[in-house]
């Protein structure tokens, strides 16, 4: 009896507060949006300003996270099987961006990169722009997502008893052979879920990419400063109207990812044990 008390209680808590920070605030997104009717709706989303801006923010968000996957796939297996001079400050280096404010990160592009810096002034002789461009923006957004993949491949990797690849290379196996049928199975939940939160991540960011992109209209200018303007400009529908469709693309994003590491790891044992047969042959 008092276990069954103990777990409504915990239900009605838990449930409680997902309501409180995430189904009512979603649902105001919605009623907002739809509250002059679906014409309105997509009227608001058609925009050709609007288009542009989510074109260049899905853009930017897409190459982010295949950058980072790359890199912080990479990033998580050196620090998880080298053990590098200063291998505890690297690791604590990969959480910056975590800690420091997004407008500091976008400053410290200005301060590197921009027209009156020293290196910004020698790539502006050589014809090379980065602030107020869209390169700026995708520099933004891999500083401001680069732990993500990081710290989702890391913990797998830690977890993958390295017993299993020194076996497979008593039995001849080459390196490639090892990753395919070995570390890759044992990674790519991490690595699509980390990949995933870029993109969501990538998608919405604004303190950094406000500060170097230039909110140059059909140029540099990203959905949540698009949907920032709106809102100052007293057309809260309009807004909403685009938060719904970020909102959208952020979910099938995540649906993606659900589905992609539970189809892997669904599968992981069964390839494993197929790359252990080909290793035997």
């Amino acid at each position: 009896m008092i276990r069954q008390i103990r777990a409504r209680l915990a239900f009605t808590t838990v449930s409680g507060y997902l309501l409180l920070l995430i189904v009512l605030p979603v649902g105001a997104i919605f009623t907002q949006a739809f509250s002059h009717g679906i014409g309105d709706f997509l009227s608001a989303i058609t925009q050709p300003i609007g288009l542009a801006a989510l074109g260049l923010t899905v853009r930017m968000a897409l190459i982010t996270a295949v950058i980072n996957g790359i890199t912080g796939t990479i990033v998580a297996f050196v620090l998880v099987r080298f053990r590098l001079p200063g291998r505890q400050l690297l690791n604590a280096i990969v959480d910056l961006p975590f800690a420091i404010p997004t407008t500091v990160s976008g400053l410290m592009l200005i301060f590197l990169y921009g027209p009156t810096s020293p290196l910004g002034t020698w790539l502006a002789a050589h014809g090379v722009k980065i602030i107020y461009s869209p390169f700026a923006i995708l520099l933004a957004m891999v500083i401001v997502t680069f732990p993500y993949t990081i710290r989702s491949v890391q913990p797998l990797l830690e977890e993958l008893d390295p017993r299993m690849e020194e076996a497979a290379w008593t039995l001849g196996a080459q390196q490639t052979r090892v990753f395919r049928s070995i570390l890759l199975p044992v990674m790519w939940p991490g690595i699509t879920t980390g990949c995933s939160l870029c993109f969501s991540r990538a998608l919405s960011e604004f303190g950094a990419v406000v500060m170097v992109a230039g909110n140059i209209p059909m140029h540099t200018q990203v959905s949540a400063y698009y949907l920032y303007g709106l809102l100052e400009n007293y057309d809260s529908q309009g807004a909403a109207s685009v938060s719904v469709v970020l909102l959208a693309i952020s979910f099938f994003a995540l649906l993606y990812q659900l589905f992609a590491t539970r189809r892997v790891t669904r599968n992981q044992s069964k390839r494993v044990r197929l790359g252990e047969l080909e290793l035997g042959r």
